[in-house]
């Protein structure tokens, strides 16, 4: 019998002895994990070096939303001073009324460059005009197969590839061939689906780490496009993905050896000695 996402996690949380029913779903959810991680840029992508970029993901607000979580990873961004701010999708689950709420933290966000944000399978499946409208107010530009470009670098967004239609073409037709781009895209697995030379990162969510894990084992499941890389930074040839484990929680209240992320990504050329 085929066992859904939803009925696993479920059956992992209720099924726990009591100790960590507690502690993940009255502890661990809410402790904010930071992580700060230097990625590694090609000598000829040297203009990136420094860029300091705060990613967040997979807030499901309406999904046991935990607002006072995610004001303090603002606080935590604001206080950072990024350069971009991006969002890698599922503000919500299923309700986009919470988008109001949420949206009313998201516009404390004060990156030096601008915030961006790409949309979810979720977002995707439930999709209205309240969710980039509420965006757009927030201060965050949401971009679909779309791209903006500064002078050393271009951030580009991509459709959802489960609920979506995702254009790599559409988004980069105006990007310079040599300029490096920041990609965000809400599922991971895709990195393996195309081989763009000037996308140096590629930014995702959707797999929240796997929410509940085991000891030394790690995540137990994964959701559909998010089996191959379920957290951290990977590297292939000149592109990295990292994956969040995001910040919100789906099916459950609770994570289990998976705290709440934000991530703080910086790019360093490392042939460039730093000051001393």
């Amino acid at each position: 019998m085929k066992v859904s996402r939803r009925n696993w996690l479920r059956t992992a949380l209720y099924g726990t002895p009591l100790s960590g029913f507690s502690y993940g779903g009255l502890v661990e959810k809410n402790v904010l994990s930071v992580n700060r991680v230097d990625i590694p840029v090609a000598v000829e992508r040297s203009g990136l070096h420094g860029l300091k970029v705060g990613l967040m993901s997979d807030f499901h607000h309406d999904d046991f939303g935990n607002e006072t979580l995610i004001r303090r990873a603002v606080s935590v961004l604001n206080k950072e001073n990024v350069d971009v701010v991006l969002l890698a999708g599922d503000y919500i689950s299923d309700q986009t009324a919470a988008m109001e709420s949420l949206c009313g933290v998201l516009s404390e966000l004060r990156p030096k460059l601008g915030s961006f944000g790409v949309l979810g399978n979720h977002d995707g499946w439930h999709f209205d005009e309240s969710i980039p409208r509420l965006l757009e107010h927030a201060g965050v530009r949401l971009l679909i197969n779309d791209s903006v470009e500064f002078d050393e670098f271009a951030v580009a967004g991509l459709d959802s590839y489960w609920a979506g239609h995702p254009d790599m073409v559409r988004a980069l037709r105006s990007v310079p061939s040599e300029k490096p781009v920041l990609l965000g895209w809400h599922e991971p697995d895709p990195f393996d689906y195309y081989a763009e030379n000037n996308v140096a990162l590629q930014v995702s969510g959707h797999t929240h780490g796997g929410q509940i894990c085991a000891p030394v084992y790690g995540p137990v499941l994964l959701p559909r496009y998010g089996k191959n890389y379920p957290f951290g930074h990977y590297q292939k040839h000149n592109r990295s993905l990292y994956v969040t484990r995001g910040m919100g929680t789906l099916d459950i209240p609770a994570r289990f050896l998976c705290a709440p992320e934000l991530a703080i990504l910086t790019m360093r050329d490392f042939s460039i000695s730093s000051p001393s």
